[in-house]
């Protein structure tokens, strides 16, 4: 799901969110933030991990052990979500539409035999791959919610 370039709306731009936070009694390096710069950030603590914070709960997630991990799971749901099972979408003037609706009323036109699925394969091999890049990164908060989405199909 890519919206404005970024990939689950993760955009890695400190120049538009607040330099640090404190939570917990450490400080985040803020590197970016989730859909919009006021409701969720995403910091680097003193290790280098990267963190989600929600400044309205004053509370943190983690998310990966690095900033290049996170850029690789990034990466690599980017290429999930632009991979299709299907054709891909087509656009028909009203005329054009019409036309095919006359041609499949006069069984001209059949309907597509339909295809096995092969979302679930590219979820397991998704899953496999995040796991090689930083397993503890999928087992935590932020990651496990994305991924309970990508198995739901509601992501």
């Amino acid at each position: 799901m890519r919206s404005n370039g970024a990939t689950l709306g993760v955009v890695l731009d400190s120049t538009t969110v607040p330099a640090e936070v404190s939570v917990d009694g450490e400080r985040l390096s803020v590197i970016g933030y989730v859909w919009e710069p006021t409701t969720e950030l995403v910091g680097l603590d003193s290790a280098g991990a990267v963190w989600s914070y929600s400044p309205d709960r004053r509370s943190r997630t983690p998310m990966n052990s690095s900033v290049d991990a996170l850029r690789r799971f990034l990466d690599l749901f980017g290429e999930f979500f632009a991979t299709t099972d299907g054709p891909p979408p087509a656009t028909y003037t009203a005329e054009q539409m019409a036309e095919k609706l006359a041609a499949f009323r006069r069984g001209e036109i059949k309907p597509p035999v339909a295809r096995p699925d092969n979302r679930a394969a590219r979820i397991g091999q998704l899953r496999k791959t995040l796991t090689a890049i930083d397993e503890p990164a999928i087992k935590a908060g932020w990651w496990s919610l994305i991924l309970e989405q990508v198995d739901d199909g509601i992501l």
